[in-house]
């Protein structure tokens, strides 16, 4: 953590102290702004000077043990929305009893995500945020980004805009940039297909940077597509899969071998849409933690237009379809 109470109530910022002043908290008797219990200055050679708490009695407001990369992201951060934006660091929320890394202009809850959490927790915690009126932003750490495959936690982690589809934030603490993954789609074997664009830490506004996937955009994503598809579904049967062996069983139904399919009608699909419902199945809306819009709409659109040799942003589909 990287605030604390001092003697006089006080929040003391260790992001906002010069290197001498650190050494004026050696004798003071500080406090953790939530549980009020002791905690203790930490400024070693490894990590980022930090408050730890002195009880290993567990508080339930603030983390211990942060990992040298969340350390140091919620510094960069803080920093760069601090040259246009009011950002306070770890600020208690006493009606939420939650903790953001970075509150922006007062609503908007930053999430620094670098290790796995519960889906139990996410949805506890995005809907505690949203019941009280915040806009809550999960930006992902390395171990989070997005990899060829979707796993439950990382699409719980997904947002939507009519713009730019599903897509995710990740920070690259390496290379400092902040970038943004859209128009996200899955084929036929669950690979992941998408764009991205990436902003260097500290140019620019970051809060607009932020607002990137809600601009109008030209951008198509054309995909390269694995030409083996029947083997990796002989594969697929072959293994059992439950998926598959139910659109087997679909396409016996309408008198129909799924392995003599020499070109299913869509071979990219937005994430969530059902693989049968071009055919088989109504449109089903999918669980997304972070997503309130009405996506039905977008993928009865994005299934109403004819040609998927390339894929555009949910915003496209619902003009031409309503034109």
């Amino acid at each position: 953590m990287l605030v604390a109470l001092n003697e006089t109530e006080k929040i003391v910022n260790l992001l906002e102290l010069a290197s001498p002043d650190l050494a004026n908290l050696a004798g003071q008797f500080l406090r953790c702004p939530a549980c009020k219990s002791q905690v203790r200055l930490k400024n070693g050679r490894v990590k980022i000077p930090h408050f730890a708490h002195v009880s290993l009695a567990t508080c339930q407001h603030y983390s211990e043990n942060e990992s040298l990369q969340h350390l140091t992201l919620k510094k960069r951060l803080y920093h760069w929305f601090k040259q246009t934006e009011s950002v306070q660091i770890e600020q208690f929320l006493p009606a939420l009893q939650q903790t953001p890394d970075l509150l922006v202009n007062e609503t908007i809850a930053i999430e620094i995500q670098c290790s796995a959490l519960s889906i139990q927790r996410l949805k506890e915690r995005t809907e505690t945020y949203r019941v009280h009126g915040y806009t809550v932003l999960w930006l992902m750490g390395k171990d989070l980004w997005l990899g060829q495959h979707l796993t439950t936690l990382k699409r719980q982690l997904l947002y939507f805009s009519q713009n730019a589809g599903f897509y995710d934030w990740e920070l690259d603490l390496a290379r400092e940039k902040l970038r943004l993954k859209y128009l996200c789609h899955e084929d036929l074997t669950g690979r992941l297909h998408y764009l991205k664009r990436e902003f260097p830490f500290d140019e620019g506004n970051l809060l607009q940077v932020l607002r990137t996937p809600f601009a109008p955009t030209s951008a198509t994503l054309t995909p390269q597509l694995s030409q083996d598809i029947p083997n990796f579904i002989a594969r697929q049967l072959y293994y059992q899969s439950p998926k598959w062996l139910k659109i087997q069983e679909k396409y016996y139904q309408n008198g129909q071998n799924v392995m003599t399919i020499k070109d299913f009608p869509i071979k990219l699909y937005p994430i969530g849409l059902n693989i049968l419902t071009h055919q088989f199945e109504g449109v089903i809306k999918p669980d997304f933690c972070q997503i309130t819009a009405d996506i039905d709409v977008y993928y009865h659109h994005f299934l109403a237009y004819p040609q998927h040799d390339r894929v555009y942003p949910p915003g496209f589909y619902a003009q031409v379809v309503k034109d």
